[in-house]
């Protein structure tokens, strides 16, 4: 349906909108006023300088995954089995299944389509500013089409079928009935966008443009796309949304059948982005003179070696937005021992079982409440492989591999695989900091300690926080520097392309050439060496990768998808709470690690989490129904 539009009225509306933020207190995208200003579109695209003005502002809807307590912020690690928030927060409302279509914490979709409006009213409108070339146009309207189609799949990924505008206008003052395209019409959609723009954007940015999207970034967008596609919510014979139809036509919003062809799709997108040879994983080489990859620094590196070579597409937590916010962030994830930090993300038991031995043994293959597999629904009682040198019991003085001095530490975190301690703050370890690592404060989670807030928010409930994106060559108390955001790195694209292979071809050499090469640079071995014959065993195959995924993208914002699309989440976050060391007694310290109550597994106060299969996909808020007749809500809401 084309749509036709006031372009003065739409005007004085999308140039102020980010400003002043209206979108915010609107109820619906289809039913939006105009400002009354005197701004036309003439004036906006007479000259460089504010049409440049306007494609930032287009850049602005880019989601800034690192805002945790803004009420426009993103709560989907909370929201998945790897942490909790020790604050009042509205993501409680989704984890004890209370929020319905009136009360929807953190919903986008009314945000975002106030995004496609001013990106299709850019695209209908640069052509008008003659201070810009040809050339500099095409790209421009590359980065906005690029710009949108994240956003859609941000849409898709939350809400599963959505509207698709096209490069259609709404006119502000009028009604207007859409109803959701199907699933199919927007992977559809939004991957031919990617395939076309790929064509046009440039293969790399210089140094003055370094955050804009580049062909590769076009291309592992739509990788991420069908891989989440070809995912077992969307791609099964035996469909929850059966049923679940179009109010306009009819037609099934969800497909109903299972496709390897989409399972195909995914891998050939993933390889065709790891086949531009122009991303690689982040390494760096150890500093005895060998050609040993030192897993730390590179771990490291990958967050704070700014727009290097594994990141696909990112931002800087401080480019164009402030730095308030990013400070923000840091302050919520440090340990409170030092001044004005808060450390009041919790990290899971369940998270910390995740990771491996130092020899790339899985030390919890399981929980003793039956579940079938190793992310069960109780973290309470773990299965240990006895062969994996892995205790519960007692403590003993270890050197901290990333932080060299030595603690008297709990036997649950020693000879863990490096991503462990690249991830993983856990009580009694020594922070070592400062800008020549001079300085150093143990932190104290138990009862009276140091990283401890009686009958306050400023304390992790779980007794861990996460290390990554934590900058240790600057003191926390007093200076900081922000962390890259990665929306897309090349470890992401070799998860998918592996899941993807597994899934219709799972004896392909290049399923273990690429996991393998993630898990070189993470310091463990091939996970064919630690599992003999696995290359044979799809289902290992499966929940292992699984596994890797888990612990690669911790805090990035893959888990809460991933379970949802892998339709798991019934079994991780449907009644069962979040479980860590016991916070309200004394750990011990510094004699005692381990032997007191603190080092028993205990669930946070906050009771078990309620996960109904309605969950899967975020509803539309009754107001959005209220105003269009016709647009579906979503399923079971």
């Amino acid at each position: 349906m084309k749509i036709t539009m006031n372009t003065n009225k739409i005007a004085a509306y999308v140039f102020t909108a980010f400003a002043c933020m209206v979108f915010s207190s609107c109820d619906s995208f289809l039913d939006q006023q105009p400002l009354n200003q005197p701004t036309t579109t003439a004036d906006i695209f007479k000259d460089r300088v504010n049409s440049e003005k306007f494609l930032f502002q287009c850049y602005s809807y880019i989601p800034r995954y690192w805002l945790l307590s803004a009420a426009e912020g993103y709560p989907w690690s909370a929201a998945s089995d790897e942490s909790d928030i020790t604050w009042s927060h509205d993501v409680h409302k989704m984890n004890n299944g209370s929020w319905n279509a009136n009360d929807i914490p953190y919903g986008k979709w009314q945000n975002n389509y106030q995004g496609i409006r001013d990106f299709n009213y850019f695209l209908q409108n640069i052509d008008m500013c003659k201070e810009l070339s040809s050339k500099e146009i095409a790209q421009y309207k590359a980065e906005v089409r690029f710009i949108r189609a994240l956003i859609y799949v941000n849409l898709i990924r939350t809400y599963g079928p959505v509207v698709i505008l096209h490069d259609d206008l709404l006119e502000l003052d009028k009604e207007y009935l859409l109803g959701r395209n199907t699933f199919d019409e927007c992977v559809e959609y939004v991957s031919q966008e990617l395939t076309e723009i790929a064509d046009i954007l440039y293969p790399e940015q210089n140094d003055t443009n370094l955050g804009r999207p580049t062909s590769g970034s076009a291309l592992a967008l739509k990788a991420v796309l069908l891989n989440f596609a070809a995912s077992p919510l969307f791609n099964t014979d035996t469909s929850i949304y059966a049923g679940w139809k179009s109010n306009i036509t009819g037609k099934n919003l969800m497909p109903t059948t299972y496709s390897e062809k989409k399972w195909k799709d995914a891998a050939a997108a993933a390889k065709a982005v790891i086949d531009l040879n122009r991303y690689e994983l982040y390494k760096d080489k150890a500093t005895d003179g060998s050609d040993k990859i030192d897993p730390y620094t590179s771990l490291y590196g990958i967050h704070y070696q700014k727009w290097n070579s594994e990141l696909i597409f990112g931002r800087h937590m401080t480019f164009g937005y402030t730095e308030a916010e990013a400070r923000d962030f840091v302050y919520l994830i440090t340990p409170k021992v030092f001044q004005n930090n808060r450390g009041s993300v919790s990290v899971s038991q369940k998270q910390v079982d995740a990771f491996a031995m130092s020899d790339g043994t899985y030390p919890i293959t399981g929980y003793s409440d039956g579940s079938p597999e190793w992310n069960g629904k109780d973290g309470r009682n773990p299965i240990i492989d006895p062969t994996s040198g892995y205790s519960e019991t007692g403590a003993e003085n270890f050197t901290h591999p990333w932080d060299k001095v030595s603690t008297l530490t709990y036997k649950m975190y020693i000879n863990r695989e490096p991503r462990f301690y690249m991830s993983i703050v856990y009580d009694n370890l020594r922070w070592v900091y400062g800008s020549n690592l001079s300085k150093s404060e143990i932190i104290d989670y138990g009862s009276g300690g140091s990283s401890y807030e009686p009958y306050g928010i400023n304390h992790p409930l779980t007794g861990y926080t996460p290390r990554k994106f934590t900058f240790r060559e600057t003191d926390p108390s007093s200076g900081y520097v922000f962390p890259l955001w990665p929306l897309m790195r090349l470890a992401e694209i070799y998860l998918d392309y592996v899941e993807a292979l597994i899934e219709y071809d799972y004896q392909n050499p290049d399923v273990l050439k690429y996991w393998n090469e993630l898990r070189t640079r993470a310091g463990v071995p091939n996970i064919e060496a630690v599992y003999p014959g696995i290359e044979n065993d799809q289902d290992k195959l499966r929940q292992m990768l699984r596994r890797e995924r888990q612990v690669e993208l911790f805090f990035e914002n893959s888990r809460y998808f991933d379970i949802r699309r892998w339709k798991i989440a019934e079994i991780t976050n449907n009644n069962v709470p979040i479980y860590g060391m016991n916070i309200t007694v004394d750990d011990g310290a510094p004699n005692n690690i381990g032997q007191t109550d603190f080092w028993k597994r205990t669930p946070i106060y906050r009771g078990n989490r309620t996960f109904l299969p309605k969950h899967y996909l975020y509803p539309l808020h009754q107001n959005e129904l209220d105003r269009n007749k016709v647009i579906e809500q979503s399923w079971r809401w």
